[in-house]
């Protein structure tokens, strides 16, 4: 996780580097290029650590995780309530087809009972007219049907005729009311199916509730989750968005640095010449002491720091590479820093003590802001010059003699230094940039340090 976090970082400070930034292209002074490093490496500062950046950007993803399988814990639990719910569904919608079926029997036959009650009613009225008409007539009553008779079986026959059509329009009366009793007792058995489908309904509208109450909770705590998770993605688009601007501003302060090591070079090639027309000439060889105890090259001099676990940061090989004929020197103690950045105790090369490297003259012992910072060069004779550069503070003056051992100065990350002392690390950076030059030109100086010291 952390390597693909940073090799998104890193791609994604070159698309931001060669898409929207713009390199110098015309020559600037050394005061300049350090001026534009310096305002640069502040904002660098202000952004804070890449690596705690990277760390948080980790974190995040962590959180991510964590967040995404929680919200999959809860859809999953969500699933089988859904799941239930469309079941619930399926049953609710096929009650209420049956229950609409049910309906539309019950309005059928309420509308036959409408049709029959109307017969009815046409039938009474039928019934009723004739009875009228009859009586109008006045052939309804016995004695009258016997004095209209001819003779008395007519009487008997005209008697049994009235009889006959009145118990027929008493039939048709009754099998009509039997009907309606047939089909009120349809609807009263319809409208009991109905209700018994509509209790069912009901009941499984109040579990369906319930299920959708229960997934309610459910999907409240879901979209926290992913409100958290929105959230965590906007922070994350953020962290690489500062990452990649800080690794822009680092590639952009790289460009200045390489600029400026073109400046510092041309400038040390003014060095150069400084010393070489003060020098002494030879073969670069002294003749070393041995009563500071200090252990000796095969070319007579000393390692100018004598702390244990002195290293090269930088050597001869590398240097060379970038131009630069010179070595770095580290070592690591555990020391207390106090500078006009602050105070701590740091694991640092800052502070160390400096020590001449042969018997000699000091022929300069300066300070250059843009380059070398403090810095001191001694002629040792034999064509032998060794100068000591990015000093924290020198403790020898122009013209002055020193012996072999002796305290020129501390080491320090005074000048143009990388990286760059900042508040938060007042000793970044600190180092001994050395140099030794026979009759003025630059050599090696590897031969001439006895590394390990002890």
């Amino acid at each position: 996780m952390k390597t693909s976090l940073k090799i998104l970082s890193v791609l994604f400070a070159f698309v931001m580097l060669f898409s929207s930034f713009t390199f110098p292209t015309s020559a600037r002074s050394l005061a300049d290029i350090e001026a534009e490093i310096e305002k640069n490496e502040k904002e660098l500062e202000q952004m804070g650590n890449r690596g705690d950046r990277v760390d948080t950007l980790e974190k995040i993803a962590e959180q991510r995780k964590v967040l995404d399988e929680q919200v999959q814990a809860i859809e999953d639990k969500i699933a089988p309530i859904q799941k239930n719910i469309d079941e619930l569904n399926v049953q609710i919608e096929e009650l209420e087809s049956k229950i609409a079926t049910l309906e539309t029997e019950i309005a059928t036959i309420d509308a036959q009972i409408a049709e029959q009650n109307v017969i009815i009613d046409e039938t009474y009225e039928l019934l009723s007219k004739r009875l009228r008409a009859a009586y109008m007539a006045g052939e309804t009553s016995e004695l009258e049907i016997f004095l209209s008779a001819t003779d008395f079986q007519d009487f008997l026959n005209r008697t049994e005729m009235i009889r006959q059509i009145s118990k027929h329009d008493t039939t048709i009366v009754s099998d009509l009311e039997e009907q309606i009793d047939g089909l009120n007792k349809m609807v009263e058995d319809l409208t009991t199916k109905r209700n018994d489908l509509d209790k069912s309904r009901q009941k499984l509208e109040a579990d369906k509730a319930q299920r959708e109450a229960e997934k309610a909770v459910y999907e409240q705590e879901k979209a926290k989750k992913e409100k958290a998770i929105a959230q965590n993605i906007a922070y994350e688009r953020k962290e690489n968005e500062i990452i990649g601007k800080m690794d822009q501003k680092s590639a952009y302060i790289q460009k200045l640095m390489e600029e400026a090591r073109i400046a510092k070079e041309k400038e040390s090639q003014e060095i150069d010449k400084d010393v070489g027309n003060s020098g002494s000439s030879g073969s670069g060889t002294v003749s070393g002491s041995t009563g500071h105890g200090f252990k000796l090259s095969s070319k007579g001099t000393i390692c100018p720091i004598q702390e244990s676990g002195v290293k090269y940061s930088a050597n001869f090989a590398s240097h060379s590479a970038r131009g630069t004929a010179s070595v770095d020197l580290v070592s690591y103690k555990n020391r207390y820093v106090s500078n006009s950045f602050g105070s701590g105790t740091y694991w640092t090369t800052w502070g160390a003590n400096l020590y001449a490297m042969a018997d000699g003259v000091v022929v300069k012992s300066t300070y250059v802001s843009s380059t070398y910072g403090h810095y001191v060069s001694i002629d040792h004779g034999n064509g032998l010059n060794t100068t000591y550069a990015h000093m924290s503070s020198r403790s020898v003056t122009v013209g002055q003699t020193v012996k072999q051992g002796q305290i020129i100065g501390k080491v320090g990350n005074t000048g143009n230094c990388w990286p760059r002392p900042n508040s938060s690390n007042p000793a970044a950076g600190a180092h001994l940039h050395l140099e030794v030059r026979v009759n003025g030109n630059r050599v090696n100086p590897e031969p001439y340090i006895p590394i390990p010291v002890n």
